[in-house]
Parts: C-alpha cells; sequence; structure tokens
C-alpha cells in the first residue's frame, strides 16, 4: 500500500496530508518538492484517489475508483508526466478543455498531476498560473511534482501548499563532516539539513550553534510553554543585530527543528542521550502538532515574512494547543 511506504520513508508528507484530510483543509493546489524519488508520483496518484473518495482518511486504494485513477481511466483526473516529454501548451489546453465541461464522474470533482512541471517553457507556466488563479470550479485541484523548487516561477510555488519529501541516503555527508571533527550529532544535522558537504563550514558557526541551542530552549519550554514568548523575546530576538543574519539563525532553527520533528515521527535513535531525549519530548508533547506548526512557519518563512511576527505565531500555536 502506497499509504504505508509513504508512511516510513515520508513521515512529514504522510502527516501532512493526513491532517488536511482529516481536517477538512484539502488545498487547491500542492506542490510535491525534493530530489528525484518516484515515491512523489504515487503520492500524487494517492493523494487524488483521496480526494475523490471524499473521506477524512487517505483513499483505499482497493477499490474499483481508485484503480482507476491509478490507471489513468477515471475521466476527471488528468496525469501529464513531464519526465518522459517536456509539458506542452497543447497538455494546458486539453486540462483546460476538459475542465470546462461538466464532470463525468460522479464525485464532481477534477483533479490534474503535473509531473517534473519544471519541464515547461516559461509560456506554459504561465498557463498554469493563470488558470491556478482561475480555476472556475471549487472542486478543481492540482497536484505539481518538481525535483528543483528554485526552476518556479515564484508566483506558482507561493499558490500552493508545498510538501517536502526528504527521504535521502546522507551516511556519506556524515562521514565527511564527521572527518571534519564535528560529532555525530552534529554530522547528522548538518547533512539532514544542509543536503551537501560545505568544506568551509566552521566547527564554531554561530548561525548553526545558536540556531541548535535554541532548537533545544523551545523543546525545554514545551513542559510550561507560556515562557517561550519571553525567551523568543528576550533572547533569541537579540542573537543578532543584523537583519540577514538573524534570517540565516531563524531558517537553521526552523530546519533543525524540522529534521528533528521528523526524526520523533520515525522513531529514530543517534544514540546519543540529549538529542534522543528531545526526540521523546516532542513525541509526548505531539509530534504531529509539530509537525504543522512547524512546517507552516517554515512556508511563511520561504514568502519572507517577518521572522519576530513569526515566532510570535509559534508560541501563541503551541500555548494554544497546551
Amino acid at each position: 500500500m502506497i499509504k504505508q511506504q509513504l508512511k516510513d520513508q515520508e513521515p512529514i508528507a504522510y502527516q501532512s496530508l493526513l491532517n488536511a484530510l482529516k481536517n477538512q483543509k484539502v488545498a487547491h493546489s500542492y506542490l510535491f518538492s525534493g530530489e528525484y524519488n518516484p515515491l512523489k508520483i504515487e503520492a500524487a496518484y494517492l493523494l487524488a484517489q483521496s480526494i475523490v473518495e471524499g473521506k477524512r482518511d487517505f483513499a483505499c486504494e482497493e477499490c474499483e475508483t481508485c484503480r482507476r485513477i491509478r490507471n489513468n481511466s477515471y475521466f476527471d483526473v488528468i496525469y501529464v508526466d513531464g519526465y518522459a516529454a517536456s509539458i506542452k501548451k497543447d497538455d494546458i489546453e486539453n486540462i483546460l478543455d476538459e475542465f470546462s465541461r461538466t464532470s463525468l464522474e460522479s464525485s464532481g470533482k477534477k483533479i490534474y498531476i503535473l509531473a517534473n512541471i519544471n519541464n515547461a517553457s516559461t509560456k506554459v507556466l504561465n498557463m498554469i498560473l493563470k488558470f491556478m488563479e482561475e480555476p472556475g470550479n471549487a472542486n478543481t485541484y492540482g497536484i505539481f511534482i518538481t525535483d528543483r523548487k528554485e526552476d518556479l516561477l515564484p508566483t506558482i510555488v507561493s499558490r500552493c501548499q508545498e510538501v517536502p519529501f526528504l527521504t535521502r541516503d546522507f551516511s556519506f555527508l556524515i562521514e565527511k563532516y564527521e572527518e571534519k571533527g564535528f560529532d555525530h550529532t552534529d554530522a547528522y544535522l548538518l547533512a539532514s539539513i544542509f543536503h551537501n558537504f560545505d568544506p568551509d563550514f566552521d566547527l564554531n558557526d554561530q548561525y548553526y550553534l545558536s540556531a541548535k541551542e535554541y532548537v533545544y530552549k523551545t523543546l525545554d519550554d514545551l513542559k510550561d510553554p507560556r515562557h517561550l514568548p519571553l525567551m523568543f523575546y528576550k533572547e533569541f530576538y537579540t542573537l543578532f543585530k543584523d537583519r540577514d543574519d538573524f534570517r540565516k539563525c531563524v531558517d537553521h532553527y526552523l530546519s533543525i527543528m524540522i529534521c528533528m520533528i521528523n526524526d520523533a515521527l520515525c522513531n529514530k535513535s543517534l544514540n546519543d542521550s540529549q538529542y534522543d531525549a528531545y526526540l521523546e519530548m516532542i513525541r509526548d508533547y505531539g509530534a504531529g502538532t509539530l509537525l504543522e506548526i512547524f512546517v507552516r512557519a517554515r512556508d511563511k518563512a520561504s514568502l519572507n515574512a517577518e521572522r519576530k511576527l513569526l515566532f510570535d505565531a509559534i508560541s501563541q500555536e503551541i500555548i494554544s494547543y497546551s
């Protein structure tokens, strides 16, 4: 079952989509991002099946409707393979034409999946953008798959709910950071949040060290989150006077936090008593809830939201949940 595979291999994507389905807050445009991973395509079909099935959970994957969607024989779900060939103007015009007509299926929901959306010209991307802005039907949904988000039109990215796919083998990167002198936990975090090896990265990098310190302080305050606003205001906000420096530290903070929540969801252990104790704290508090809070914050940060307002929102959401 794809949903079990998704839960095992991509817990962040799994939890994000499951929460949307349970809360009936499915977005009209999704962006499945991350390096090439065939599971992104399977997850897109699973989401389409779940939207059509209309339950507060993932689809069964076994009924006739689910099989038809996966086999591209369900009339109101259109899949365009941008890996096999570039996405053409004709492909988008076909979607526009089909979706302008009355639904042929009983659910009334129309879904289009564009795999490797990067493989399209700027003209075609602008056609897609226009359709996203004026779909003409509240029951229309788009699922975009990209291996290089940075190559997309920012306006397309901003109109999507991003679902990151993160599974990679970072063992060789961890070894390189360890050879440079980092302990295993720091080497693991650096490989996980940067996805590459920077030979010039300093053991005493203040952006990373400060970000990690305040991730741990945030988790310590989960026991009594009323202290969070004061901690952010009196300590975290005063770390760096330069706005760009503070922004860089915040971005590291969010990456480390999301990595740790992911590890908690996966029941990972680094055999580091401090790190593993924090993972247990995340699980005790509610990893799924924290994931929602911090992924939402990261998405806002990517749109250049004011960082201090971002942390005000984080504090209030954690306090409200507690």
